[in-house]
């Protein structure tokens, strides 16, 4: 039996699902995404002291950020709306993109329980850079490739700018960082232009650095629902974000994914169903005064072995 799932899915989602002979699944789990935030997610997400956000510049560019601050942080104050008290630093590109195009895409993620959750919709900024965003998709994911950690704020939630390096390409050292990541974001819009934003884990190695403007990762078997192949298929305009798990500091690259689906290409990539490639347009380094870190405990066990 199919259960039909009205206005949950576009039509890039629904065409990659196709394409994977995901159909019937993604009809299933789609019935998951709700309008609003029911109430044993409100209590997760007061519990939360990190969020990411995606969102789209002026010239359609998706770039993804993230927002930390102590418990209760992110203060849902109806069904359909929260408010994340904890302001961006300057160097980011968040509160400008949402001063000019107010879709935003959220996940809150808490690493060491292994539970995330992906909130869509509209967001604003207040005149004191907090940030109200009213709901349009919300939904859980499943808690597969997510490593074990567990935040240690030695230096405080608040974070405050110390530098900021600007590049069009990626340099040795962020290379490397990049080639040891288990972890990282990736942000992404529809053709629509709705906001999206969700996490990427696997074994270190598992993201191919092809060279300094390319990268390349596997997409393992998820949910099936395709939420960001599917903008991918629609619309290439994609960003990816790094955290360095031991200081805080940050890697944001906005730039354009293909997903790529020839077999031989794939094979190479232990556990991938297919693969995507992301071309940096750009890229922003950050350094952060306060150091925020997270130690692991454990990979995750279904992360494919390289």
């Amino acid at each position: 039996m199919v259960i039909k799932v009205s206005g949950v899915y576009h039509a890039g989602e629904l065409t990659v699902q196709k394409l994977a002979g995901a159909e019937i699944v993604a009809q299933q789990n789609g019935t998951g995404i709700k309008p609003v935030i029911l109430k044993g997610a409100m209590a997760f997400l007061r519990t939360q002291s990190l969020i990411l956000a995606s969102s789209v510049d002026g010239y359609g560019r998706v770039w993804s950020s993230f927002l930390t601050g102590e418990p209760g942080f992110i203060n849902v104050t109806s069904e359909n709306t929260l408010r994340i008290i904890s302001i961006p630093v300057a160097s980011d590109p968040l509160v400008g993109n949402i001063a000019s195009n107010p879709e935003i895409g959220l996940l809150a993620i808490d690493f060491n329980r292994r539970i995330r959750m992906r909130i869509n919709g509209q967001g604003h900024f207040d005149e004191d850079r907090r940030l109200s965003v009213t709901t349009e998709q919300v939904y859980g994911n499943c808690p597969k490739y997510i490593q074990k950690r567990s935040l240690q704020p030695s230096g405080g939630l608040h974070r405050t700018l110390k530098s900021v390096e600007q590049s069009f390409h990626l340099n040795s050292k962020q290379q490397e960082w990049i080639r040891k990541s288990d972890t990282f974001f990736i942000g992404s819009a529809s053709l629509e232009g709705k906001a999206d934003v969700s996490h990427r884990g696997g074994n270190p190695g598992f993201v191919k650095v092809a060279d300094a403007n390319t990268l390349l990762f596997p997409d393992y078997f998820g949910n099936s629902m395709f939420n960001t192949l599917g903008n991918i298929y629609s619309n290439p305009s994609s960003s990816l974000l790094f955290i360095d798990f031991d200081s805080g500091n940050s890697l944001q690259l906005t730039g354009r994914s293909t997903i790529i689906w020839d077999e031989n290409e794939i094979s190479s990539f232990a556990g991938a169903e297919r693969l995507v490639q992301f071309v940096i347009d750009e890229v922003i380094y950050t350094e952060y005064r306060s150091s925020l870190s997270w130690d692991i405990f454990e990979y995750s066990p279904a992360n494919p072995t390289l």
